[in-house]
């Protein structure tokens, strides 16, 4: 167990902080954390073209991301997932050791793809298609849950039950009682003592979704946690 090292810290009398009663009480911290795996993949990719010829520069990551689309799609992509409407435009120069001089090298043309894919068994082989059919950025790979919020709302309510037994437990331990409780918050209160809270936080495993991805892209487990803070009167 984890506790202040001054029980009169706890116990304060706190006049300087207004979310905190001008009486005994207790600030409670508890914790909640549910563990799951990924169903859903966010992938962000690029293609970059530069040739002198802006609109052959153009034409060439048009094409790229054209196909790249078309694969998203025949990996079960649907089109509210797909987003590829960026395209960005600038003049690329390199400087020339011999003459000093900065030397026109071509136009920069970069079109960027953001997709969601929700079969996630089928991320290896659309990453290796993307990338054999042209596309030459990596930008961010993300495994989520697709039931994130839910899972977020079991773990705060798994927080809050943490901090009804971390002061349920703290009253115990120093012979005090429970009057009620003052005010609660899911962040950190305002308040110049650090809150009590055991070392070992609530935590469930959710059991309801999540495929595993095969071989070199093992999706791993996902970790969603959540905090509540509460001051209860004693006595």
């Amino acid at each position: 167990m984890r506790y202040l090292p001054l029980l009169a810290a706890v116990l304060s009398f706190n006049v300087f902080a207004a979310s905190t009663p001008d009486a005994p009480h207790i600030y409670i911290q508890g914790q909640g954390q549910i563990t799951t795996v990924a169903d859903n993949v966010k992938l962000s990719v690029g293609i970059v073209e530069i040739d002198k010829d802006l609109m052959a520069a153009k034409q060439k990551a048009d094409i790229t991301m054209a196909k790249a689309i078309k694969l998203a799609k025949q990996a079960s992509v649907l089109d509210t997932d797909i987003n590829a409407g960026q395209i960005s435009i600038h003049r690329e120069n390199q400087y020339n050791r011999e003459t000093n001089k900065q030397e026109f090298v071509g136009f920069r043309v970069s079109r960027s793809l953001s997709l969601t894919l929700k079969q996630i068994d089928k991320y290896p082989l659309l990453l290796q298609n993307l990338v054999s059919g042209g596309i030459n950025e990596i930008n961010q790979t993300e495994f989520v849950s697709s039931r994130y919020k839910e899972l977020q709302q079991q773990a705060q309510k798994l927080a809050i039950k943490d901090a009804k037994s971390a002061a349920e437990e703290f009253a115990t331990d120093y012979d005090v009682k429970i009057k009620g409780l003052y005010s609660a918050s899911m962040s950190p209160m305002d308040t110049n003592t650090q809150p009590y809270m055991r070392v070992k936080m609530a935590s469930m495993a959710d059991t309801e979704s999540g495929n595993f991805v095969p071989d070199a892209y093992h999706a791993g487990e996902l970790v969603i946690t959540a905090s509540s803070y509460a001051i209860y009167l004693i006595k």
